[in-house]
């Protein structure tokens, strides 16, 4: 992402700004292509956007300032002329790569992406898609268009709330703009967005990261600067040196320090935010004794004029060399280090044929507010034809069949079994199907989503069943759903659903010490008290676990240990616990898997080994030795001796790379009611 074009007005261009704009891009490069050392350079995206915030803010005074008025339809002209031809050429081009690189399980989906980002508002899509942008898995090759988006949106309510904010702070405003009383107006507006920002952060990490309110306060920062760059030019020199080292060196430390770990949009985000609006505020003071020398060769300011192009490229191709080198999706060092390298090659191709020639147009015609209006018109045109022709092809793709084109036998589930090695025409759920095969539990209700705290507890079975069954866990016990209802019902037995996705029953105390969503422990601990208030005579606990790479299996049974026994040691006595194994964890998407291989299923199967966590296992079979916990282990009927399969005769076993399919769970019926069934009959004598 860039920002717009620095103030001229016979004051040139700043070379510390364009110097920033090369680190910020570059951090943001480093970052996505994985490059040891910089994951934090996600920042570089704040980093944007209070430069943009100052840009344009000071724009938009000076021009007021000299003219008397802002020009509403010039100045969208401008922004339009500026960013939507490379954006949207970078759209037309990145789709129809994704038809001939990517899964067609995903072109619908990324369709999708691309209409949202022709008509400016990906950041919304993201937003209601609740995609976690620094960890999600198979990222949309559109995903980096959200700071565009937001930007976009600035842009277009900013000039307004100026205007309007001006009209308040000077009577009449026509005449003169007061600067206090607009920077007081900005300074509040910003206070609100933060104290949204951290709000909406609790409740909703996608929205508080991808929604403009939510990040107006950075660009408002930005802003602020722009107010204040009078009374900061005044700033004693070696004060405004020391502080714009400052605030450089916070830049640079967010962008080493910092990694996907981190909760974001944050109280950590003001070291950014701030440190770059100290670094471009107080430059002009500090002079050369400021970091302008370290910003000013002549490679960074090559990179800060295409920066913007840069961002655009950069994105898709890290998306589709993750598609096709790797099954996990995830991107090679090797492979890293060649992106950083061409990347920046493309982007100067892009800024030279259509980024500088389309913003600085060789005409003769005159400039008008006519004028200005059919380049409006243009790029509106431009943007509704560019999503209706990837509309289209993204439903073409996404109608075409995906499967071998040949049947395979219903069959019942055996123990060890081989795996079906094609995709079947028959297959249930078929691959487009996959992700909404979640079962009742779900679209019901009674599978809570991540952020709703209150427990939701449901009853299935029998209702006057003399035997009591709950079910207490995550999106995984979630899954099991299908298999234990099919068990209360053969035992006549009256069910409990106590689930939650996104919070584990059982986990590490100090997983849940740390945990981000604080919904979690609040959602346990009120369903711990209602399994004491109402004791069942089973409870199942079922929960995600994943492998766990990187870590000391030693420690990693050890805490597993510790804090399975400080759950357990919380129920009711006369209430028998039966933890459930983990179902195993393929290394990518199933589905999208099965889609490029429909003809090798085998290639989408993941070894036994690979699949499971055997620290935590050893840890619930330990525990399970020296308390009277059950444990009940599925894993023989989804795996066989050497790998896990996709597909299981004529039934898709995963939805994703975790999840069970409803109709592979309820499968599962048979093989957890024999499991189950000496402990129910423990249970009723």
């Amino acid at each position: 992402m860039r920002s717009t074009s620095p103030p001229s007005s016979g004051r040139g261009l700043r070379a510390d700004i364009q110097g920033l704009r090369a680190v910020a891009v570059l951090a943001v490069l480093l970052a996505h292509t994985g490059i040891p050392g910089f994951a934090g350079g996600f920042v570089g995206v704040d980093v944007f956007f209070v430069i943009s915030g100052f840009l344009i803010t000071g724009h938009l005074l000076r021009e007021r300032a000299e003219r008397g008025r802002i020009s509403f339809t010039a100045f969208y002209a401008r922004r339009a002329r500026r960013l939507l031809p490379a954006a949207l050429t970078v759209v037309a081009l990145t789709m129809a790569a994704a038809t001939l690189l990517m899964s067609p399980l995903r072109i619908a989906s990324v369709a999708q992406d691309a209409i949202a980002t022709a008509l400016y508002v990906p950041n919304l899509r993201f937003a209601v898609e609740q995609t976690d942008y620094l960890a999600g898995t198979e990222p949309s090759p559109f995903q980096h268009y959200w700071s565009l988006g937001v930007e976009e949106q600035f842009y277009l309510l900013w000039p307004l709330l100026l205007v309007g904010l001006a009209a308040l702070g000077a009577r009449p405003w026509l005449r003169r703009i007061t600067r206090h009383g607009l920077a007081a107006g900005i300074a509040v507006l910003a206070l609100v967005s933060l104290a949204l920002c951290l709000t909406v952060a609790e409740i909703s990490q996608p929205w508080a990261f991808f929604a403009l309110p939510t990040r107006a306060w950075e660009l408002a920062t930005g802003a602020l600067v722009a107010c204040a760059a009078n009374a900061l030019a005044r700033v004693p020199r070696p004060l405004a040196a020391v502080g714009a080292w400052a605030g450089f060196a916070a830049i640079i430390g967010g962008v080493v320090l910092l990694d996907d770990t981190a909760s974001w949009p944050g109280p950590l985000t003001l070291v950014p935010v701030l440190g770059t609006a100290a670094a471009i505020g107080l430059a002009p003071a500090a002079g050369r004794a400021g970091p302008q020398r370290a910003l000013s060769p002549a490679p960074l300011q090559w990179t800060g004029r295409i920066s913007y192009s840069l961002y655009l490229v950069h994105w898709p191709l890290v998306v589709f060399a993750a598609e096709r080198l790797t099954l996990d999706g995830s991107l090679p060092l090797w492979a890293g280090i060649v992106i950083a390298a061409v990347a920046p090659c493309l982007a100067w191709v892009l800024h030279r044929l259509v980024e500088e020639p389309l913003r600085h147009p060789h005409t003769r015609t005159p400039v008008t507010p006519r004028a200005h209006g059919r380049t409006l018109a243009a790029m509106a045109a431009s943007s509704l034809a560019i999503a209706a022709v990837v509309g289209g092809a993204g439903t073409a793709v996404s109608a075409l069949p995906i499967d071998a084109g040949r049947a395979a036998p219903h069959t019942a589930l055996t123990s060890l079994p081989p795996g079906t090695d094609y995709v079947p025409s028959n297959l249930a759920p078929s691959l487009t199907r996959a992700a909404d095969d979640t079962g009742e539990i779900y679209t019901n209700g009674c599978q809570q989503d991540k952020f709703t705290a209150e427990l939701t507890t449901c009853e299935y079975g029998a209702a006057d069943g003399d035997l009591r069954i709950a079910l207490f866990g995550d999106s995984h016990a979630g899954r099991l759903f299908p298999a234990v209802e099919r068990v209360a019902e053969q035992a006549g037995a009256r069910l409990t659903t106590l689930t939650k996705s996104g919070c584990r029953s059982i986990d590490t105390v100090h997983a849940w010490t740390t945990t981000g969503d604080t919904d979690c422990a609040a959602w346990r601990e009120a369903a711990l008290a209602a399994l004491v208030a109402d004791p069942p005579d089973v409870v199942l606990i079922s929960n995600h676990i994943g492998p766990m790479p990187g870590r000391d299996p030693v420690i990693i049974q050890e805490d597993w240990e510790e804090g399975i026994e400080a759950v357990l040691a919380r129920l009711p006595a006369q209430t028998i616990p039966v933890i459930v194994q983990d179902n195993p964890e393929l290394p990518f998407s199933a589905p999208s898997c099965l889609a490029e291989h429909v003809h090798s299923a085998a290639r989408c199967a993941a070894p036994r080994e690979e699949a499971l966590n055997p620290a935590v296992r050893a840890a619930i079979d330990a525990v399970a030795a020296r308390t009277p916990a059950e444990v009940v282990d599925l894993t023989d009927a989804m795996c066989n001796q050497r790998t896990c399969p996709a597909i299981i005769g004529a039934t898709l076993v995963y939805s994703d790379d975790h999840h069970l399919t409803a109709t592979f769970g309820a499968e599962l019926g048979d093989p957890l009611d024999r499991a189950l069934a000496p402990i129910l009959r423990q249970a009723a004598g």
